[in-house]
């Protein structure tokens, strides 16, 4: 760790399109049964037969119970399916709008790594800033990070999850606790609401912390998790 000066930068290359980088730290070390069936409603039909005088005796409507029995049945079946398709219809349609994945334009770049010692516990620290840019025609909001912290074999040794719009200066830093650095990168809101209604080409600021940082560890990724869509 002897390499590794607070405020140094190895990783940083300038290449502002790559989401992941590596850095060096230190060497790796070696090292129920059985299928349901599916229920279905059967009619006992002798109970029909044994009261057939009595079930198709017409009503003084002139309806008949049997026959009124299945329709009523035949149109709630009908009923639910198209409930049914409607609601399948009406998530799809939401999940896109509030979840629209990669396949839109936000771009991250700037990325810098730093090494930090916590006056708080006695470990390493690894914080990764950077920025994101929304390229869409749109506006959007909450747009949440999935960083990922690998080995010298990428094996993932810690997952985390912040949300764009917080960040953290680094004497702060220092003096805070794991749980308050936590809460502070995990404001859905971003700081003063920067992460609310980002507008296109509009550049926020993004900020992940891995607490206690593994002496194998060699590279990490950030990627976009979700967001939402503001239609106007």
């Amino acid at each position: 760790m002897d390499n590794w000066k607070l405020g140094d930068d190895d990783i940083y290359n300038g290449n502002y399109n790559d989401n992941e980088k590596d850095f060096t730290i230190g060497k790796s070390n070696k090292n129920e049964g059985g299928d349901k069936e599916d229920f279905k409603e059967d009619l006992d039909l002798s109970f029909y037969k044994k009261n057939k005088v009595k079930d198709d005796k017409p009503k003084r409507d002139g309806t008949n119970t049997s026959r009124s029995f299945y329709k009523r049945n035949s149109f709630k079946k009908i009923f639910y399916i198209i409930l049914g398709i409607a609601a399948v219809i009406s998530a799809y349609y939401i999940f896109k709008t509030f979840f629209p994945g990669d396949n839109l334009n936000v771009k991250l770049f700037g990325l810098e790594t730093k090494v930090f010692r916590s006056k708080v516990l006695p470990e390493n620290n690894l914080v990764v800033t950077g920025y994101l840019l929304n390229k869409n025609s749109f506006p959007i909001s909450y747009v949440k990070l999935a960083c990922r912290l690998y080995s010298a074999k990428n094996i993932t040794l810690v997952t985390k999850h912040v949300y764009a719009g917080n960040f953290i200066d680094i004497k702060r830093l220092k003096n805070m606790t794991n749980v308050a650095i936590d809460m502070k990168l995990n404001n859905k809101l971003g700081d003063n609401l920067s992460n609310v209604e980002i507008l296109p080409d509009h550049p926020i600021k993004f900020m992940v912390v891995f607490f206690d940082i593994a002496s194998n560890s060699k590279n990490y990724s950030i990627r976009i998790s979700h967001f939402y869509r503001i239609k106007k």
